[in-house]
């Protein structure tokens, strides 16, 4: 009997330091007990703004140079802070799309040319959506969004093209948690704009985190190249 991809992915976890497993699980179910019990405590959002930091930490120790990944992380870690702690929407959207567009730069492998291309044309759109009367944050949505969904299909793209080993998987599963998280953003936004029933709110604002925070840890561990350290498990066998 075939055994399925599933199970296959949860042995490769040992690819991961169990350390680290256990201060991301500790991290993860204590912000989601809080959230649930003490849905207001000051005590959850810094627990997520910490695990969303120890990404940074991981990716540097493991991947010392893969310094993509490492900025996209920073990129993403300063959008939450704008997010969390300030009123500036706009701005950390803005900063949202620039850890997107990292994320494809690593994943595409473009030229210098082509990524100038690229951001070139982002900026163009950018202006003619302003210009032409659209909100400013919808359109740094939209640029995201795009952003996203590129890095979704290269991902998918890498995973199909023979490159099934754990750290491909990693791009895919978490670009498309990613994903699920920002669908919960857009029906929490509809539903704060009375377009959505506002019962929802509650359940929309729970599980952005639940997808979230998975999305980041997964994301950390997509380097394309070679880690600069190997769990004990990694060094005595090799992991597809």
């Amino acid at each position: 009997m075939r055994t399925p991809s599933w199970w296959n992915d949860i042995k490769r976890i040992n690819y991961i330091d169990t350390r680290w497993l256990i201060i991301w699980a500790a991290i993860y179910l204590s912000f989601l007990l809080l959230d649930i019990f003490f849905p207001n405590f000051w005590g959850s959002a810094l627990l997520k703004y910490l695990g969303i930091f120890l990404c940074i930490v991981y990716a540097n120790q493991k991947f010392k140079k893969d310094y993509a990944l490492e900025l996209a992380l920073l990129f993403t870690f300063l959008a939450d802070t704008i997010l969390v702690w300030t009123p500036y929407t706009l701005a950390g959207v803005y900063v949202f799309s620039f850890a997107q567009f990292m994320h494809l730069t690593r994943l595409t492998k473009l030229s210098q040319s082509a990524l100038g291309i690229y951001a070139l044309a982002l900026s163009v759109f950018f202006a003619l959506t302003i210009t032409q009367g659209l909100s400013p944050i919808i359109a740094a949505a939209t640029v995201y969004g795009l952003e996203l969904i590129c890095n979704i299909v290269m991902s998918a793209k890498h995973y199909r093209n023979g490159n099934k080993h754990f750290r491909a998987r990693c791009a895919l599963y978490g670009f498309v948690c990613f994903f699920c998280c920002d669908l919960c953003v857009a029906l929490r936004f509809l539903s704060i704009n009375q377009i959505l029933p506002a019962a929802a709110i509650p359940l929309t604002s729970f599980l952005v985190w639940v997808f979230y925070y998975p999305s980041q840890i997964m994301i950390a561990n997509s380097s394309t190249m070679e880690p600069a350290t190997r769990s004990k498990f990694a060094k005595t066998k090799h992991i597809r």
